[in-house]
């Protein structure tokens, strides 16, 4: 099996990549699901990448089917072979049988002894040696199937196009979340600065002011500084810059979040017309020049931009990532705040470090004699599994699988069988949401998750403040409704308890990996 090394992409060589790449020779439903997201189905958008590699998994999954189907051939081919010896004399009634036997068991064993070595020399972790990131070169793998891959998920564009109900695909579930609204007031000019303001009218004009002239009764100031003008725009940068400081680069080194990453992304759905004509192209999604430029923008095709602030801790194994929109209506202020996590991969991937670090004579040994053990069933399953996994049908040369958005019609004349054929291009989910474990592998995980999102939050709500003091905002609104925010429980409304990472109630519609919009019918 020949090698291509990576190019030095973001995440090729993390945990994360090396052991979902390990799973794809372990689960054979997680193998053909990484095909299907990003082979088959690759008029759809990738989903952002967190914390890992999509092209290597691909390849490794790629490398794993190429495997079975060896054997497969291999077995047919050998079938055949036997039948045309028993037909034309060569052999026996009764050795026809035994060679069959003997086929079924050669074939499996090859194809595990393969997977046993590619596991261990490359996927293993070895002491004092590091995940290069590379992988198998296949055919299918072509040059421009890596760049599409690469740059959707990078988000290259600076736009996700996510196909489901929620936005923030490839994140993982929604385990916390708030939002605030604060009123944008000129700040109350003190009497220190009264003072000064009278100062300078007796000296400019000449005019004397009364004392107590600028208050109300009950002491309440009556003057109020003029607000320095602000984008939304303006605010979302200076966020995004200071968070990166304050946690990451002016930071001391002992105190510093080494995995933070501070991105500023937009969301979009992706629905497009097709044409009767033959789809050549790989992504049918919109480019960003397609999408109106106006900020939450209250259309379906609208695009809304969120800063995303990740967090990838145990070797990006475990992923929290924080989601930050603002917007300005009425004077007013209004931040949302969405915390996912990417809980830690499926515990049987982790098999791989488990595995020894060569094929010794014994370990050889061990694996005929499990093979001889397991033929009957290996055999069934090698035969029964193409069904159960639903595997893609093969593409003809020239074209792709489309799925098209369903047409809900309730009209009189069934108006529906008339309109324009869509499809709906954007992600509906990550290689890495694919292998996802439902619970926590170890306690200090969960409270790693709990940890980074109050100290996003935290540091969050301190730079907003420092924001709006710099443009004359009254603060006595932004101070009322952060201590509400940091004296909640973070209990009250996340998931997290016991290990379990489930969707709890915070009052939206369930969170899995296969959610869908109200009334989208699944054709996955």
């Amino acid at each position: 099996m020949s090698t291509a090394t990576v190019p030095r992409r973001d995440h090729a060589t993390s945990k994360a990549t090396r052991l979902l790449s390990a799973g794809t020779y372990l689960d054979p439903l997680y193998r053909k699901s990484v095909i299907k997201e990003l082979l088959t189905n690759r008029f759809r958008v990738v989903a952002p990448s967190y914390g890992y590699d999509a092209v290597s998994v691909l390849a490794h999954a790629l490398a794993a089917h190429r495997l079975r189907r060896n054997q497969l051939l291999a077995l047919g081919g050998g079938t055949l072979a036997i039948l045309v010896l028993t037909v034309s004399g060569v052999v026996g009634f009764v050795v026809a049988p035994l060679l069959f036997v003997w086929l079924v068991w050669a074939t499996a064993y090859l194809r595990r002894i393969a997977t046993l070595q590619t596991l261990m020399t490359r996927l293993k972790d070895h002491p004092g040696g590091e995940f290069d990131g590379s992988y198998p070169a296949t055919r299918r793998l072509t040059e421009g199937l890596v760049r599409k891959i690469d740059h959707e998920q990078s988000s290259g564009s600076g736009t996700v196009f996510y196909g489901r109900y929620h936005p923030f695909v490839g994140a993982g579930q929604l385990v916390h979340e708030w939002s605030n609204a604060e009123l944008l007031l000129g700040a109350p000019i003190g009497a220190l600065e009264r003072s000064a303001g009278r100062a300078a009218a007796l000296a400019v004009g000449g005019m004397e002011i009364a004392p107590g002239f600028d208050e109300l009764i009950g002491g309440e100031p009556r003057e109020r500084k003029d607000i320095i003008p602000f984008t939304v725009a303006e605010l979302t940068s200076y966020v995004a810059t200071r968070m990166t400081a304050d946690l990451h680069d002016d930071a001391p080194e002992d105190e510093r979040i080494t995995s933070l990453t501070v991105e500023r992304r937009r969301y979009a759905r992706a629905i497009r017309e097709l044409k009767k004509t033959k789809h050549r192209a790989w992504s049918l999604a919109p480019a960003d020049d397609e999408l109106p430029d106006v900020h939450w923008d209250d259309e379906y095709d609208s695009a809304r931009e969120y800063l995303c602030v990740r967090v990838g801790s145990w070797n990006q194994e475990l992923v929290t990532s924080i989601f930050v929109g603002f917007d300005i209506k009425g004077n007013t202020l209004h931040t949302e705040f969405y915390t996912y996590a990417l809980a830690p991969l499926i515990e049987s991937f982790h098999l791989v470090d488990r595995l020894p670090d060569s094929l010794s004579g014994r370990l050889m040994w061990r694996v005929a004699r499990d093979v001889a053990k397991g033929a009957p069933r290996d055999l069934v399953r090698l035969l029964v599994n193409p069904l159960r996994e639903r595997l893609p049908r093969r593409l003809r040369k020239g074209r792709f699988l489309v799925e098209t958005a369903p047409v809900v019609d309730y009209s009189e004349f069934r108006l529906g069988r008339y309109v324009t054929t869509t499809a709906n291009c954007g992600a509906r989910t990550s290689v890495r949401e694919m292998a996802t474990n439902k619970t926590f592998h170890h306690f200090f995980q969960e409270s790693d998750t709990v940890k980074y999102t109050q100290i996003v939050e935290r540091r969050l709500l301190k730079i907003i403040r420092d924001f709006l003091f710099e443009h004359n905002v009254d603060l006595d609104d932004h101070d009322a409704r952060q201590g509400d925010i940091l004296n909640q429980h973070f209990g009250d409304n996340n998931n997290f308890g016991s290990g379990n990472l489930s969707v709890g109630n915070v009052g939206r519609q369930s969170l899995n990996n296969n959610s869908k919009a109200p009334g989208e019918k699944r054709r996955d």
